[in-house]
């Protein structure tokens, strides 16, 4: 019998710190509701766990981004919407001046509303942004033409203007005669930044084609010159005043002049009227694909040959656009939605703790402990039994 050392005692002493230990980690994942809280309790748990919890919280920031690029596309289409009207008010105009019921007297009322919303396109493309961003691209102001107004909103000017490079040069809205059309916003709607997106960017344009979660928004010039000019990309007067009214001047304007010009070109010696006039701008508001190529070079400033999209024609094409867009955005979001369950259901298996096995071991290591230190009580009172040999 030895007196010194209590093994016995060392024993349960360390059977107990072993339960404690245990009963502590117990408590602090019933406590956290977490099995892994640290790297000891599941060091490559935690590794797969973490990289889960990058994607899921990316995939969430993916998430708002598409709703806000939902958002801002929405803003863009009631733009769009309003001017839809508008060019409609302007078509019913034009046919209803063509009516020979009228005289010029009749026809300088119509031709004022007619400019009135004109002006209104123009203030529509200007005043519609986003974040005090202007959506809706509109050329600078130039020398060649001083008093063409440069559209800001708030402090903010367009994203680009026209000295910059087209974003899709092929593209038939937005093609080589079309030079603002470089408002366009870069929307980061995946979790990731990969080698595929990287690939995708056109440094050139600041742009993204093919990349896998960037999708690259692109919004026109929209503003009168945008939409009734043949050529919106250099701010011209010449194309821009032919809509100036219903007025026809061949003395004294220009632009009339310019309009006798084609039609004498087009009927080999015919001479203009009012009425040709009017036909010339009920083209332009249709679509423009009527047009004459002595029509596009003489009245209007452009290139013959070329196929220019104007009028309804033009905003419809742009609102097909943003609606083709929002639809892929929306589906995006469901796929995020769906991605976002599926991933954190996956870091929750990994990292979440079981609490009815967890209890369990709780339960029982509570038992071990009151066990183990009534053990140790009676260890300790072991050494006591030398006494009696001591008697």
């Amino acid at each position: 019998m030895r007196i010194n050392h209590n093994i016995a005692a060392m024993i349960t002493q360390g059977a107990l710190y072993q339960v404690g230990q245990s009963m502590s980690k117990s408590l602090q994942k019933l406590s956290t509701g977490l099995r892994i809280n640290s790297a000891a309790d599941d060091a490559a748990g935690l590794g797969v766990s973490e990289n889960l919890r990058s994607q899921v919280n990316g995939l969430g920031q993916a998430l708002k981004n598409s709703q806000d690029a939902i958002s801002m596309l929405n803003i863009a289409d009631g733009a769009l919407n309003e001017q839809g009207n508008i060019l409609q008010r302007m078509r019913e105009l034009t046919v209803q001046a063509m009516n020979d019921t009228y005289t010029s007297t009749e026809r300088s009322y119509m031709g004022q509303e007619f400019v009135s919303l004109r002006n209104e396109l123009d203030r529509i493309a200007a005043a519609t942004n986003y974040n005090k961003m202007q959506l809706f691209a509109a050329p600078a102001e130039t020398t060649a033409n001083p008093t063409y107004p440069v559209s800001v909103v708030n402090g903010d000017a367009p994203r680009q203007d026209a000295a910059e490079a087209t974003l899709f040069p092929n593209d038939p809205l937005f093609g080589p005669n079309d030079l603002t059309s470089g408002n366009h916003y870069n929307m980061f709607i995946g979790a990731n930044y990969t080698a595929q997106d990287a690939a995708a960017y056109q440094a050139g344009s600041n742009y993204y084609n093919g990349a896998s979660d960037i999708v690259t928004i692109q919004f026109g010039q929209m503003d009168s010159n945008g939409i009734l000019a043949i050529a919106p990309g250099v701010p011209n007067a010449q194309a821009n005043q032919v809509f100036d009214g219903f007025g026809y001047d061949l003395t004294n304007d220009i632009e009339d002049q310019n309009i006798d010009g084609a039609v004498w070109a087009d009927t080999g010696g015919g001479a203009s009227s009012v009425e040709d006039k009017l036909k010339l701008l009920l083209k332009v508001i249709d679509g423009g694909s009527a047009l004459t190529d002595n029509e596009k070079v003489f009245a209007l400033g452009g290139n013959a040959g070329a196929n220019y999209v104007t009028g309804i024609q033009r905003v419809n094409e742009q609102r097909s656009r943003i609606g083709a867009m929002i639809n892929r955005l929306e589906h995006s979001v469901n796929n995020t939605m769906n991605q976002v369950n599926n991933q954190q259901a996956a870091e929750s298996q990994i990292r979440d703790v079981d609490f009815a096995s967890e209890t369990a071991k709780f339960t029982r290591n509570q038992i071990l402990t009151q066990s183990a230190t009534a053990m140790l009580s009676q260890a300790n009172s072991l050494p006591q039994s030398v006494l009696s040999l001591l008697k």
